[in-house]
């Protein structure tokens, strides 16, 4: 039903209004029909959405990450959008990226910059599989016959 309302709007205004840039409509149906409930769920998922470089692509996880921003925060900055996601790539990755980026960075050069660290480095990768290799017993890995 509120879609149905929402959709009807969006039709009486862009008639009333016809030239205008789809960020400007973007910003009016965010003000208008944007609920708490949306936010929640919205920032719940932004939260929730750690990279994973066995698990997720690092341009997909990162424009959707952006858009999520950016629809909750149409008025923030590239720079705090760039360093908000960065913060969900966990401790080593996002202290490596920042590394090699700089204020003025663009999108696109954070997602370089995600990439190539993805995937030259084991950065960015679970540790699961390294916490099963090292959890062998102390004993079975000691010489059986000592000189």
């Amino acid at each position: 039903m509120e879609f149905i309302r929402a959709d009807r709007w969006y039709i009486k205004s862009r008639q009333a209004h016809s030239h205008q840039s789809w960020t400007r409509w973007k910003t009016q149906i965010i003000n208008k029909w944007a609920n708490d409930a949306w936010r929640f769920k919205v920032e719940t998922a932004f939260e929730s959405a750690k990279l994973n470089a066995y698990k997720d692509k690092d341009l997909p996880w990162f424009c959707q990450q952006k858009d999520r921003l950016t629809a909750l925060y149409p008025y923030m900055s590239e720079f705090m959008i760039n360093r908000k996601i960065l913060r969900q790539c966990g401790g080593d990755l996002e202290h490596a990226v920042k590394s090699r980026s700089t204020e003025k960075s663009s999108a696109e050069d954070i997602i370089n910059i995600l990439e190539e660290e993805t995937t030259r480095t084991r950065i960015g990768s679970s540790r699961v599989n390294l916490k099963a290799r090292f959890n062998t017993p102390w004993k079975d890995s000691v010489d059986k016959n000592p000189k």
